[in-house]
């Protein structure tokens, strides 16, 4: 077995490979390398690994294979577990995870499925390797991954993870906590249809949809009984269905109908009590038909305004009486790079920095005559009065922002922007210009005392001036409370990144009070109040007998 140290380099290691594996889900939002061309190669060409016949450099990945096609399952432990002692060594688990991530995938799942159903379970260790087979499948196209002939198709990798994500559930001690929570399943067709690729889809600034639903799976606020719920989440992994090319608009607006309709506790409450992950700009337009279907229910949400690639839509999905604005995803290992190149406040070389694009397209929403704030940062560029890049890789984006006093956080093409979330944990002193962004947990955070919130309509050297005067005391006190506050935006992994031992965890170092204060908490303690569900409507009783008699007079 592998010891603690070396599974933490691996999984470092691993955060690093995943950034040239094929089809990354974090390329969505252009935050992954493209592959080489020998490895897109061989994943299209060469999937089941028949060039590596014969190697005596690495694994026989053909061999492999087909021991697992002729000898069942568990008996084709034998071959998996020699395979998977290799992986240990982090040199051989780069090498074939380029020449044979098809075959990795599969090992994975296998020996991890062999660690939860043997007779007596390692679920920590189960957990590990699931987290590296979430690495390994996150990077590849669940159509990839069933094209590809290896035995493990995406729905197995689902199901997988929904049978680690019972073990981790804890017993509940005492009664259940508030609010209750039925998540569904199996009772309308359209859910597994929608929530495929869970390790493709948790991956990227979008991956909340994801993390939520199996957050759910394994909390404390789990209920399997309708009658006990407070709420019931219709589990979708909305943009990445379409942003990942499973399917169009017009095809997902049919299957969201069809989803909805099916729903057999939605219409008690006009489906006040129900909830939908929406994790883009684009927020609830990814489903079109929305406002006629579900105009009720609960909108979990980083949009609160309106889409620039929609303007025939004039009024934004979010409704600030039922919705939720929740945080944009930050990976791990992202934190973990921004929190450690922040420079002593002392030390920063930049007054203000912005990291994005500038351009028309992230101008005004066609039907607002609000201000084009990125074209006004464009300019004070153009002047040489703010530091304004784009298409830097992610380190050298992280290091810019650790060495900027102030973060520009302007609207683009949504009113929101993963550029918060960063430029909280570089320690750089948000500036949000966005003028109808309901900022994620004001319900219960002082947002004042960590962001600067500043009209779009005002940017120019009048702003410069004024962060430029700002004492250094200000803004130390901005970037205290900041520590204070911004784990308040962090999904600590369920099943993904998982390091061996939580006390070694840099995670929590950077947020020692995670387990209390993350966002699936601070989703939770809003939603508490956000409970709408009448208790009558919809609802039947009467004295014992009351059934057989309505039965009866139906008939």
């Amino acid at each position: 077995m592998p010891t603690p140290d070396m599974l933490r380099l691996c999984i470092w290691a691993l955060c690093l490979l995943l950034a040239g594996m094929p089809l990354g889900a974090s390329g969505m939002d252009g935050q992954s390398n493209k592959p080489s061309e020998e490895e897109a190669e061989r994943v299209y060409n060469d999937p089941n690994c028949e060039r590596t016949h014969g190697t005596e450099e690495g694994v026989d990945w053909d061999e492999v294979r087909l021991e697992l096609f002729n000898t069942p399952f568990p008996q084709s432990m034998a071959t998996i577990g020699p395979v998977v002692q290799r992986l240990q060594r982090v040199a051989e688990l780069d090498r074939e995870a380029i020449m044979c991530p098809f075959g990795v995938i599969a090992v994975l799942f296998f020996f991890v499925k062999f660690l939860l159903e043997s007779a007596d379970p390692n679920v920590e260790m189960a957990r590990i390797y699931m987290s590296l087979l979430d690495a390994f499948s996150s990077g590849m196209h669940p159509h990839l991954l069933d094209a590809a002939d290896w035995l493990v198709k995406d729905a197995r990798v689902v199901a997988l993870r929904r049978v680690m994500l019972r073990h981790l559930r804890a017993p509940p001690e005492g009664p259940l906590p508030r609010p209750r929570v039925y998540v569904y399943s199996k009772e309308v067709p359209e859910v597994a249809a929608l929530t495929q690729g869970a390790s493709f889809c948790g991956k990227g600034q979008w991956g909340m949809e994801v993390h939520i639903h199996e957050w759910l799976l394994a909390s404390s606020h789990l209920v399997h009984d309708p009658e006990e719920a407070d709420f019931f989440l219709v589990p979708a992994y909305s943009i990445c269905m379409f942003e990942g090319g499973f399917f169009p608009l017009a095809q997902l607006d049919v299957m969201y109908t069809d989803m909805v309709r099916g729903l057999p506790y939605f219409k008690r409450n006009h489906g006040r009590d129900h909830i939908f992950t929406f994790g883009s700009g684009m927020s609830a337009n990814v489903f079109r038909s929305w406002q006629e279907e579900i105009p009720e229910a609960i909108f979990l949400t980083p949009e609160t305004w309106l889409f620039n690639d929609f303007p025939d839509r004039t009024e934004p999905c979010f409704n600030t009486w039922k919705d939720i604005a929740i945080p944009g995803y930050l990976h791990r290992h992202e934190i973990l790079s921004l929190a450690s190149q922040t420079r002593p406040l002392a030390s920063r070389e930049h007054l203000a920095v912005f990291l994005g694009r500038t351009d028309p397209s992230r101008g005004p929403h066609p039907a607002t005559d609000e201000a084009d704030v990125r074209g006004s940062i464009r300019r004070l560029h153009e002047q040489g009065q703010v530091f304004v890049a784009q298409n830097l890789s992610v380190p050298e984006m992280h290091a810019v922002m650790g060495n900027a006093k102030f973060c520009f956080v302007p609207k683009g093409k949504s009113a929101w922007s993963l550029r918060f979330y960063e430029a909280l944990f570089a320690n750089c002193v948000p500036v949000v210009l966005s003028d109808f962004w309901e900022l994620p947990f004001e319900d219960f955070l002082h947002l004042p005392s960590f962001v600067i919130k500043w009209p779009m309509s005002e940017v120019g050297d009048q702003l410069l001036s004024f962060l430029a005067a700002l004492p250094d005391q200000v803004l130390e006190d901005y970037m205290e409370s900041s520590r204070r506050n911004r784990c308040w935006y962090v999904y600590p992994p369920r099943l993904h990144e998982v390091d061996m031992e939580e006390r070694a965890d840099e995670l929590y170092r950077v947020c020692p009070n995670l387990h209390e204060e993350n966002a699936f908490t601070g989703i939770m303690r809003i939603l508490e109040r956000k409970q709408r569900a009448s208790r009558s409507m919809g609802r039947f009783f009467a004295p014992p007998g009351w059934e057989a008699a309505v039965t009866t007079a139906s008939d």
